[in-house]
C-alpha cells in the first residue's frame, strides 16, 4: 500500500495559450474561409470589433493573425479612413514571389535555376502533347504568341518578353494542375532573369542577331507543331534542346550568379504576364 504519509505528487502547471498560439487559430479559421471561398477575392473583412467578438480574442492577438495572413498574400491592410482589410486569393505570382525569396535565401545561381528549367519545362511540353483538347485552346494560343514574337523581331525586349509569355503559356497550358504551379512558378523566376538579361545586352548593343532570332521562332513553331500532332516525345525533345541553347545567351560568363529579385505584387511597374 502507498504510505499515506506521503505528499500527492504536484499538478502539472496548467498550459497557458499564449498570444501567438491564439494569433495562428484566428489567422488557421480566416485563412481556410479564404480557401474555401467563403471569403472572395476583393471582398473586406467584418469590422475589427466584429471580428473580435467573434473569435473573443484580444486586439494584440487578432492583429497578429491579420499580419501572419498579410505575410502569406492573403490579405493586404488598408490605413486611413477609408482603411480596411482586403481579401485576396492565392494567387501564382504569391507562390512565385515566396519561391524566389526562398532560393535567394539560400543563394541559388542562375545556372542551378536555368539547370531546373531544362529537366521541368520540356516535360510540360509533352504533356501538352497528350491533352485531347489542345486544339481548343492551346495550339491556337501557341500560335498567335510565335505570329506575335515574329512581329517583333529586332525589338530586344518586346521579343524576349513575347518568347517568355509562350514558354509560360506552354507551361500554364499542360493540363497538369500541380505542374501549373510548381513548374509554373520556376518559369516565371526565369522568366524575370531573361527579360533582364534583354535589357542590358540591348543596352550594350549585344542582342542576339536576327538570324538567331530567326532560329527560336523556328524552333517555337516547331514544337507547336509537335504538341498539335500529339508527338510527346518530339515536343520534349524540341523543348530540351531550345531551353538548352537558349539560356546558353543568358547564362554567358553570368551562371554563377545569383537569381535577381522578383518584384511583387505591390511594385510599382511589374507585369506578371499580359
Amino acid at each position: 500500500m502507498p504510505d499515506a504519509t506521503l505528499p500527492p505528487p504536484p499538478r502539472s502547471p496548467a498550459v497557458q495559450l499564449g498570444a501567438p498560439a491564439v494569433a495562428d487559430l484566428v489567422a488557421e479559421s480566416i485563412r481556410d474561409r479564404i480557401i474555401s471561398g467563403e471569403l472572395r477575392e476583393g471582398s473586406m473583412l467584418p469590422r475589427q470589433e466584429e471580428m473580435l467578438r467573434e473569435f473573443n480574442v484580444s486586439r494584440p492577438s487578432y492583429r497578429e493573425a491579420l499580419r501572419i495572413l498579410e505575410a502569406e498574400g492573403l490579405i493586404s491592410v488598408r490605413r486611413g479612413n477609408q482603411g480596411g482589410v482586403v481579401v485576396h486569393a492565392p494567387s501564382q505570382h504569391a507562390t512565385t514571389y515566396s519561391l524566389g525569396l526562398l532560393l535567394r535565401f539560400n543563394q541559388v545561381t542562375l545556372g542551378d535555376l536555368s539547370d531546373a528549367i531544362n529537366e521541368i519545362e520540356p516535360l510540360c511540353a509533352g504533356v501538352a502533347a497528350t491533352l485531347p483538347d489542345r486544339h481548343d485552346h492551346l495550339v491556337p494560343r501557341l500560335h498567335a504568341l510565335v505570329d506575335e514574337q515574329e512581329r517583333a523581331l529586332d525589338e530586344a525586349r518586346d521579343f524576349t518578353t513575347i518568347g517568355r509569355e509562350f514558354h509560360e503559356a506552354v507551361v500554364s497550358g499542360c493540363g497538369n494542375t500541380t505542374l501549373i504551379l510548381t513548374a509554373g512558378a520556376l518559369t516565371q523566376l526565369w522568366s524575370t532573369q531573361e527579360i533582364e538579361w534583354a535589357d542590358v545586352v540591348a543596352a550594350a548593343s549585344e542582342y542576339p542577331a536576327r538570324e538567331q532570332q530567326e532560329r527560336v521562332l523556328q524552333v517555337h513553331r516547331m514544337i507547336v507543331t509537335a504538341i498539335a500532332a500529339g508527338d510527346r516525345q518530339q515536343a520534349t525533345n524540341l523543348g530540351r534542346a531550345h531551353s538548352l541553347a537558349s539560356h546558353h545567351h543568358v547564362l554567358e560568363g553570368r551562371r554563377d550568379q545569383p537569381i535577381i529579385r522578383l518584384h511583387s505584387s505591390r511594385d510599382q511597374g511589374y507585369r506578371p504576364g499580359r
